[in-house]
Formats: C-alpha cells, sequence, structure tokens
C-alpha cells in the first residue's frame, strides 16, 4: 500500500512538472526534430504520430519517450540502419523517417527513391512513351519586383550610398541577368557585332560576314560623369547565353550555356577565372539563385538511358547521380525529365549538396526564405476518367460489356498512354458495330454528356505536381499537387508558412470543358486548406502578383478582369474586388500598399495601367498610358523593369527605346525618352541612370534628366 501511494505520488507529480501537451493528430513533417529517451514534448508527439501512420505499434501519442515509442524506433531504425542499441532518434533517423513520409504523405500523389536501376529505367521508357500525350506547355517567366538588395557585395570599395539591384520576386534572393552592379562598377553582357573578312581572289569583290558574339563589360561606374570600360570577359557561345550573370562578393558567377564560371573580378581591369563547371551534353540550366552567398543551381537532365545519371564536371571530376537517389512521383508516365538542385559555393565553385528528382520538361521554380518549389503539369490516367464518366452518366447508352472491357484495361500494368490506345480501340470497335443512326446517336449523346460531366470534374484531370525542397539539407519535405497549370514562377508564393498558388485549368476541346482559374493555399504538408475557384471563366492567367494578405489576378480573354483576393484567412480566401477594362497587364508591381502597376498591351500596343487597391472591394484604374510601342520585354521577363521610389520614377525598354515613366501624384508622366541603340536595361547608382543598350550607355542625371556622359561599347 505504502508502494502504491508512492507510485500515485510520482505520478500525480510528474503532471505537474511535466505537463501533457495539447496535441493534434496529424504527422507534421515540418517539425519532425530528434529526441531522446525519457524526453516528453510536442516534438516527441509528433515523431510517435509519424511513426503510427507508418504502422508502427505505439498505442497513443502521448508525447513521452518510453519503453513503447522506444521498441518502436528500434523496429525502424532496423529496416534502414540495422540493429541498433541506441535511445537517442537523431538527425540522421529524422531525415530517413522524413524521406519515408514524404513517399506516403502526398495523398494519391508523392515522391520516392526508386530501389534499383531496373526500376529508373523502366519508370523512364514508360514515361518517354507517355510524354507525347498532352505535355504540358513551356511557359517563359512573366514580371513582378524588387527593391535594392546589396547581397551582391563589393568587387571594390562601395562609393555609392545607394544603388538599384535586379528586380527579383523574393528580395533577400538574387537572380541571375544580364547586369548586375554593385554600386561602383558594372557587370554588363551585351551583344559585340564583329566581321569576318573571306580571303579573295585577286580582282574579285570579297564579302564580309557579320558574326554577333556576345560579352561582358566590365564598367567603371563612377564618377559617372567619366564613365570607362574597365576590360571585357570574352563568352564561348553565343546562342546560350541571354541573362546569366550573379555576383557575390568578389566572384561574377555566369551562366554561360553548358559552362559556368566563377570570375575573380576584385581587380576590375584584370579579371581572373577561377573555376568552371561543365555541363554532360544531355543536361542543361533550367534556373538559379543566390542566397546567403551561396548559389542554389536547377539543371534539368534528358535522355535518361543509363544509370548513374551523368550530371556534369568540375574540374578533373565527373559528377552524376545514382539511380537510387532520385525521387520519382508515384504517378505512372508523369515524369520523363531529371532535375538536380546543387548547392554551389562560388568563391570556389565547390558543390557543397545536391539532390534529384524526376519532373517533366514543363517545369516552374520558385524559391522562398527557407524553400525551393519545383512544380510540373501533368495529367491524371485520362482512361479512369471515362471509366467514371461511362459508369456515372452513361450505361444507359453503353453496354456493361464496354464498361467491364475499359475496367479491365484500367487495370492493366502499362504506360496510360498505351490504356489510352485500348481504350480508343474498344470504343471505336462498340460504336463501328452499331448502324449508322444509332452510330450518330450514341455519338451525339456521349459528347454532350461528356462536356456537361467534364465542367464538374474536369479539376480531376489536369493537374500541377508540387515538391517542397528545404534548403538547409536539400531534401523534399512535403509534396501534393493541386488542378491546373502555372503561368510562372510568380504565380507560387509562400507566406507565414503556408503556400499560395494560381492555376488556369486549360480549355479542352475533346472534353467540350472552357478554361477556370483558381487560387489555393496549400499548409506546410501542401495540402490545400483554402481555394477561390472559378475566376475568369473562359479565359487564363496572365499575370498574378501575392503581396502579403492580398492577390492579384489578372485574366484575358477580351477584357482585362483584374481581381483583388484577401487572403489573410487561409481556410477562406475571398474575392474581394473586380475590375473590368479593355487589354491586359502581363506584369504586376507594388508601387506601395495602395497601388499596384500593370505593364500589358491593348490593342496591340504596350499598355501601361495604375491601379487605385486602397478599397480591396472596389479597385479603380487611376491612371493609364499607351505607348507607340508593339513590345516591351517587361512582358516577358520581370528583370527588365526598373523602379526608383526615390525620383517616383520607373523604366521599362522597347523595341525603339527606353522610356522612364514618373507615377508622381498616381498619374502617369513620360518624363524621358532614349531612342535606339537596343535598349535592355537601365541601373541607378546615387541620383544618375545608366541605360544599357547593346552599343553604349547612356547616364542621365535624376534630378534634371539631362545627360551626364556617354561610353560607347565596343
Amino acid at each position: 500500500m505504502k508502494n502504491s501511494s508512492k507510485i500515485i505520488y510520482l505520478f500525480l507529480f510528474s503532471l505537474i512538472v511535466f505537463p501533457q501537451v495539447s496535441f493534434g493528430a496529424e504527422c507534421d513533417l515540418q517539425k519532425l526534430s530528434p529526441i531522446n529517451y525519457r524526453e516528453r514534448s510536442e516534438t516527441v508527439r509528433n515523431v510517435q504520430t509519424c511513426l503510427k501512420s507508418l504502422g508502427y505499434n505505439i498505442s497513443q501519442a502521448t508525447g513521452y519517450y518510453g519503453q513503447e515509442t522506444m521498441k518502436a524506433i528500434k523496429s525502424y531504425y532496423e529496416i534502414w540502419y540495422g540493429k541498433w542499441n541506441g535511445f537517442r532518434l537523431g538527425n540522421q533517423g529524422i531525415e530517413k523517417l522524413r524521406n519515408f513520409l514524404t513517399a506516403k504523405s502526398g495523398g494519391d500523389f508523392s515522391y520516392r527513391k526508386f530501389a534499383s536501376n531496373g526500376e529508373f529505367l523502366e519508370y523512364i521508357k514508360n514515361a518517354s512513351s507517355y510524354s507525347g500525350y498532352e505535355e504540358g506547355r513551356l511557359i517563359a517567366p512573366t514580371a513582378p519586383t524588387a527593391s535594392p538588395t546589396n547581397d551582391a557585395g563589393t568587387a571594390q570599395e562601395k562609393t555609392a550610398e545607394r544603388y538599384s539591384s535586379t528586380n527579383t520576386q523574393v528580395l533577400s534572393i538574387d537572380e541571375p541577368d544580364i547586369a548586375k552592379t554593385n554600386g561602383s562598377t558594372i557587370f554588363y553582357e551585351h551583344s559585340k557585332p564583329t566581321t569576318t573578312n573571306t580571303s579573295c581572289p585577286d580582282g574579285a569583290k570579297c564579302i564580309v560576314m557579320p558574326i554577333y558574339g556576345k560579352q561582358i563589360s566590365i564598367i567603371k561606374a563612377l564618377p559617372a560623369e567619366s564613365i570607362s570600360k574597365e576590360s571585357t570577359i570574352s563568352l564561348d557561345q553565343y546562342y546560350y547565353n541571354s541573362g546569366n550573370l550573379l555576383l557575390s562578393g568578389n566572384v561574377l558567377t555566369v551562366l554561360e550555356g553548358k559552362k559556368i564560371k566563377g570570375f575573380d573580378v576584385s581587380d576590375t581591369k584584370n579579371p581572373k577565372e577561377k573555376w568552371t563547371i561543365e555541363l554532360e551534353d544531355n543536361t542543361s540550366v533550367s534556373d538559379a539563385r543566390l542566397k546567403d552567398g551561396k548559389i542554389y543551381l536547377v539543371t534539368k537532365s534528358y535522355s535518361l538511358n543509363s544509370c548513374p545519371v551523368p550530371l556534369l564536371k568540375t574540374g578533373n571530376t565527373s559528377i552524376s547521380v545514382n539511380c537510387s537517389d532520385i525521387y520519382y512521383p508515384n504517378k505512372e508516365g508523369t515524369a520523363n525529365t531529371n532535375y538536380t538542385v546543387f548547392a554551389i559555393n562560388p568563391e570556389n565553385g565547390e558543390i557543397t549538396n545536391k539532390m534529384s528528382m524526376l519532373g517533366s520538361s514543363s517545369s516552374v521554380i520558385y524559391m522562398s526564405e527557407n524553400n525551393l518549389y519545383i512544380t510540373y503539369n501533368y495529367f491524371e490516367d485520362k482512361v479512369k476518367y471515362y471509366l467514371s464518366f461511362y459508369k456515372e452518366k452513361c450505361t444507359d447508352i453503353i453496354p456493361s460489356s464496354l464498361i467491364e472491357r475499359i475496367e479491365k484495361i484500367s487495370s492493366y500494368d502499362i504506360s496510360n498512354y498505351s490504356k489510352l490506345t485500348e481504350f480508343n480501340s474498344e470504343k471505336a470497335k462498340y460504336l463501328n458495330s452499331l448502324s449508322k443512326d444509332e452510330n450518330l446517336r450514341i455519338t451525339n449523346e456521349l459528347n454532350n454528356r461528356l462536356k456537361e460531366y467534364s465542367e464538374v470534374h474536369y479539376r480531376e484531370l489536369e493537374k500541377t505536381a508540387i515538391a517542397k525542397i528545404s534548403l538547409s539539407n536539400l531534401s523534399i519535405i512535403s509534396t501534393g499537387n493541386i488542378p491546373g497549370r502555372l503561368l510562372n514562377q510568380f504565380s507560387l508564393d509562400e507566406y507565414n508558412g503556408n503556400l499560395r498558388v494560381a492555376t488556369t485549368i486549360e480549355q479542352n476541346f475533346e472534353l467540350g470543358t472552357t478554361s477556370k482559374n483558381d487560387v489555393y493555399v496549400l499548409n506546410p504538408n501542401l495540402n490545400a486548406v483554402g481555394s477561390i475557384k472559378d475566376l475568369g471563366k473562359t479565359e487564363r492567367i496572365y499575370s498574378v502578383r501575392f503581396i502579403g494578405n492580398l492577390g492579384y489576378l489578372v485574366t484575358f480573354r477580351q477584357i482585362d478582369p483584374f481581381y483583388v483576393l484577401d487572403l489573410s484567412n487561409p481556410s477562406n480566401p475571398q474575392q474581394k474586388g473586380e475590375l473590368k477594362i479593355p487589354g491586359y497587364s502581363s506584369y504586376l508591381h507594388p508601387i506601395d500598399d495602395n497601388t499596384i502597376l500593370g505593364v500589358g498591351e491593348e490593342n496591340n500596343k504596350v499598355k501601361l495601367s495604375l491601379f487605385d487597391v486602397k478599397n480591396p472591394s472596389n479597385p479603380v484604374e487611376i491612371s493609364k498610358y499607351s505607348l507607340d510601342e508593339y513590345w516591351t520585354e517587361v512582358n516577358s521577363n520581370h528583370h527588365a523593369f526598373l523602379i526608383d521610389k526615390n525620383y517616383s520614377i520607373f523604366f521599362i525598354p522597347a523595341s525603339n527605346g527606353g522610356y522612364i515613366f514618373s507615377y508622381k501624384n498616381n498619374s502617369f508622366t513620360l518624363v524621358k525618352t532614349v531612342a535606339g541603340y537596343s535598349v535592355k536595361r537601365a541601373i541607378y547608382i546615387n541620383d544618375n541612370l545608366y541605360i544599357l543598350g547593346d552599343s553604349k550607355i547612356t547616364v542621365l542625371s535624376e534630378k534634371t534628366w539631362q545627360q551626364v556622359s556617354e561610353l560607347e561599347l565596343k
């Protein structure tokens, strides 16, 4: 009795000292962390919940690491580590656990690793045969914004009080572009026309053919009155080079086609190549980012017909990825391209980490402060879609024998493309067995019923897969999928741990559906917790911008609906306002909390719009301007846009030159134009604006808009 009293006392004491934590029932991959024996915490509860989801014998997630949890962890370690006599679940065990759970967590869509080379090659074989079936279209990025970020560092002592940086999606994350500055030096990649003289016989007319190359000019920008070229870096290839510079400290990284080079530019008169990475023939650069002095390079590899998959060479070392280390989606036939993420030290070109995953050739890449997202568009099994349609809507006109045959085809262990071929063959046999009159009647009935069915169910067919990769260790920590396809990187935005995504469900003539647009809010595990659907029916998204708790979206077909979305409640996002005006905006840029700038087109002319969004329920176009231009690069590349809020101006390049607008007093004023010489970019340093073209650089005073100096580029 005495011992029983002691046990009761210790139990009550434990409740006071170690109170039970209030726990939910969902395994949270984001919060998985190492735990110790006899630890009591929410971290333990989460590990217990995750182990339970994998089938381990834990009766209840109490939050206390005791004997029952230890037995489960020992059993878990035996699967991948071998016999284990420890007590602590450490970093390696947590990483493996997260990988196991990632393969399980995506609902009907998840990523896992191949068990063997043969499994990889068989998957790729099926994916290759499937790739022609409704493959996603390649989408070029379009616009948004950023203000100066001095992440680039210095190549010389900075003398500028302020200077611009590349217009990027996330302020602290740099993106490759053709122009970079550290405040005293400009690094500019541009075209350089040269000529070659053909040897000609005496008396014959010699033909001189121009050859266009590219180079990087290193420009001494200060003082602005005496701008000068310090040196030049020649580029090996022309056709591959387009917006490929990153500046980190004294190192200029050049993404030069099949080569990635790092140059020491501490001596701007004598830049020196420090390191080179050379991509394999089947591999190309997909995208890159620079954050906290580290380059995150994303490559994609085609022609995956051998193991391991070769990726690149650095120095005398060839780097490849074992097929068993490649993540792949459990959806058969949806991926035939290998994406590899490299973490690279720009100081020496050292690859500090890497990971590989399969996707399709059409991919959108977005990077937040803590995570990298790789997405791609795919289609679910279309035979299953038709099978559900026949069962639900067509049993009165489709014989049960055909439905049974389709069920059998759906169960075959073959690619989705092969299943669809079989399905079409069986359908054709049935229709051809009918009289002409009956064939015509059934065909029309099927088409009409399919259209009605698809208007409700089409979101079940066209999907975007999303893989969330932690920047800390380059591992997939969450996977998910949503209906529709993305426009570009600005279709995604991470905010307060949630991911906001805008998609278009494209028109499908075969199914008789019209296009529609949705916005989804996904939690950290990439499960949808809220959505706004059917924005701009019969239209598609032309631009998206998420800013804090608000979202701005433009769809277009004949008029430009400008939508304002309230995303403050992730589980109940709402459309707050809508404005319909002619034309469309393909780039949206926040001027301030109450004003959004749009760059787009109307009647085949470049159009600028200024939207007052102070009242989200009633957005107003307060100013507009039509340029005598048919094109601006801003419509397809957000890096071409520059804003200087000190002077309330912005710059856009177009076919005939560069345009500088003021937006003071909520009204557009064209304050300066620079004609000709293929104007590409603008950079501000102190109170001067540097206009960069293929053949020269013009420096303008932002105080007077008078020319300060000019530099011919040769």
